[in-house]
């Protein structure tokens, strides 16, 4: 399977960056990033993903953090945001959504799922 779409995924907790680019390695070319400021220290290198998987409970830069800096961005402001976490809160949900975010994804979620909507949302944009 061709891998040509480039996936950043953003999240503190080692097992669960661990299986989310196992599984979506099968389908896409994989980078992972321990924490918002890793990722923005990896984007300011020049690097731009086609989408970003973005947990928001981190430490050293949040997630809400992250998405106002690259929304904020004339470079990163148009690529796609999948949030992943374990806050169901729908202010919290609301409010990322108005800063930009694509897609909203609560944990524990299957792996399948994830895929499926990163493929929904890189599959509308052209190439």
């Amino acid at each position: 399977m061709k891998k040509s779409k480039q996936v950043l995924i953003i999240e503190d907790h080692n097992g669960l960056r661990m299986m989310e680019g196992m599984f979506l390695k099968n389908y896409y070319e994989v980078v992972t990033q321990k924490d918002g400021l890793d990722g923005i220290i990896w984007l300011s290198a020049g690097n731009f993903p086609d989408l970003i998987v973005l947990d928001l409970m981190m430490p050293r830069l949040s997630g809400v953090e992250f998405l106002i800096n690259i929304k904020s961005s004339g470079m990163f402001r148009d690529i796609p945001v999948i949030i992943v976490s374990g806050d169901e809160d729908q202010a919290i949900i609301e409010r990322c959504k108005r800063l930009g975010c694509t897609d909203y994804m609560i944990k524990p979620f299957d792996p399948r799922q994830l895929y499926e909507r990163i493929d929904k949302i890189l599959t509308a944009i052209p190439a």
